[in-house]
């Protein structure tokens, strides 16, 4: 294997590893439902529910794919405007992880609340975490924006590293970070003890923090170049 096509593979596998754990480490339904769930049900209620909440991404991501493969031109005259939206975006998205880190332990124990309302009312009906994770992924009105403003930037640019084969690691990347994030959580909250909390859940939300700062800067940068110059830095 080309030294360079590894590093660069390993990359794109870093990239959408950490951009993934940029929306997974932000406190929500999905968060919160895991914990719930997995009060009842254990350790696998974590794994179990990112199988449905990635079928949901499989779609998507698919939908993306194709539609910019297909429409190739068409994409090409508004691919500035997704880096500069996504630039935008994600670093906008960096001051609310900062203010959640802030806010966590009183956000945490909202989500539990809500988590437990929900699963009595609703999850306890199908007994099951995949349906959920699929549920609260499909019908979550931040999923599809973010996707747009901030996933299909990534994607773009695993294509234009490595073409279906960049796209591919990304994503991969990306499915490790929820996995392995919401599998701590579920084994964290199974064994009775808050492993992630107060200032070491605070660093880490500051540390990707820093990391969308910097990725939506370059975003922001290449949606600039190829307004103005047709060139590219990412």
């Amino acid at each position: 294997m080309d030294p360079s096509s590894f590093v660069s593979g390993a990359f794109l596998v870093g990239l959408g590893f950490l951009t993934g754990l940029s929306g997974a480490l932000i406190p929500g339904p999905l968060f919160a439902f895991v914990i719930s769930d997995t009060l009842k049900k254990g350790p696998l209620a974590g794994p179990l529910t990112m199988i449905g909440h990635v079928s949901v991404e499989c779609l998507l991501i698919s939908a993306l794919v194709l539609l910019g493969l297909e429409l190739k031109n068409y994409f090409s005259q508004i691919e500035s405007g997704i880096y500069l939206i996504g630039g935008i975006a994600l670093i906008l998205m960096s001051a609310c992880i900062v203010k959640e880190a802030k806010a966590v332990e009183s956000r945490t124990s909202k989500g539990e609340m809500i988590g437990t309302e929900m699963s009595g009312v609703k999850y306890n009906k199908y007994n099951s975490s995949i349906f959920g994770g699929f549920l609260l992924t499909a019908f979550n009105p931040s999923f599809i924006p973010w996707w747009i403003a901030i996933g299909y930037p990534i994607l773009l640019t695993g294509f234009e590293w490595l073409a279906l084969t960049g796209i591919l690691l990304v994503t991969i990347g990306h499915f490790l970070s929820d996995f392995v994030w919401y599998s701590f959580v579920s084994y964290s909250f199974s064994r009775g003890r808050k492993l992630f909390v107060g200032r070491r859940y605070e660093l880490a939300m500051v540390v990707i923090a820093i990391f969308m700062v910097v990725l939506g800067t370059m975003f922001f940068i290449t949606g600039l170049s190829q307004t103005f110059f047709a060139g590219k830095f990412v």
